[in-house]
């Protein structure tokens, strides 16, 4: 029924082209003006659906987004501004991430290290929440990074820098999709990081190209986060994320696996040469086991 109603506005060859447009801030209607011209409709039709679940339902094929139904029920028509706004409202801030701390130093620096190097340092990667983009953990007793899915395809670039433009004029507060993307931004350098986020499952690429996706990221970050912010959503997570792959073993270990471990040639010239120094030490004991029986026998 919801697909009936859409279409009732868009006829599906119109998608394409009337699409785009609905995201740009600057063509947005005020929400509660769409409220108002679907009432009616509603009456009308006797429909049991609010605007928020029909436009939750549009977005959500569109853009790919799994919102939990406890989420949905706390949007309130009145105080949505327009679609954009719904789109934000669709991913609020975990309670325990509602805190946008001071830390000066760490925004001066990259918020974390890159996924490649977490990995190397030890640390374990898990798919968590489906329904919070932001609700991203780390255990540091356990080295587990945990982060919801995220999809990127060719109409993500649009729909987030228009959020992220919609923070910064109208939610200077709260920017916490400006220091999610920050935030990931940091983590993701190169092809290979965006390669560990799909083998682990977090990132769904439907660009299909590894470097495409890291120049969508970058993209994200370049000419549109304020990088001269005081104060930060994640500053507790990179904080995190830095102690752990600044200690002492975690240090050896990425760099062993950087220098040695990291090419199938190197790994087979490490195994090789262990081998080679176990049988020469076998010989070595070999040799002075028979020195000692001859010495034995002489006597």
């Amino acid at each position: 029924m919801l697909w009936v109603l859409t279409f009732c506005i868009f006829k599906p060859f119109m998608l394409q082209d009337v699409w785009p447009d609905m995201r740009m801030l600057e063509n947005q209607l005020p929400f509660f003006i769409l409220d108002k011209l679907f009432h009616p409709l509603k009456m009308k039709l006797s429909l049991e659906v609010s605007i928020i679940d029909l436009s939750h339902h549009f977005f959500k094929i569109l853009m790919h987004i799994d919102v939990a139904d406890t989420t949905l029920a706390t949007i309130d028509p009145q105080e949505v501004v327009h679609f954009v706004d719904f789109v934000r409202k669709l991913y609020p801030l975990p309670p325990w991430q509602s805190v946008r701390t001071e830390n000066r130093w760490l925004l001066k620096n990259l918020a974390a290290p890159n996924m490649t190097q977490l990995s190397r340092a030890g640390v374990k990667f898990r798919v968590g929440s489906i329904t919070n983009m932001f609700d991203v953990r780390f255990d540091l007793n356990h080295g587990v990074l945990e982060m919801p899915k995220l999809t990127i395809s060719d109409q993500t670039e649009v729909t987030i820098t228009n959020l992220i433009a919609f923070e910064q004029s109208q939610c200077k507060d709260q920017e916490y999709i400006n220091d999610y993307f920050f935030f990931l931004n940091g983590l993701v350098k190169t092809p290979q990081d965006v390669d560990l986020l799909v083998r682990h499952r977090i990132l769904d690429n439907k660009l299909g190209d590894s470097k495409k996706g890291c120049a969508l990221i970058k993209n994200l970050v370049d000419g549109v986060v304020d990088y001269s912010k005081d104060s930060f959503y994640f500053t507790s997570l990179c904080n995190d994320l830095n102690s752990y792959y600044n200690m002492s073993r975690h240090q050896w270990k990425e760099y062993l696996v950087t220098h040695f471990f990291n090419s199938p040639w190197a790994t087979k010239e490490i195994i090789a040469a262990v081998i080679f120094l176990i049988f020469t030490l076998i010989q070595t004991v070999i040799s002075v086991l028979s020195y000692c029986h001859d010495l034995k026998s002489k006597n």
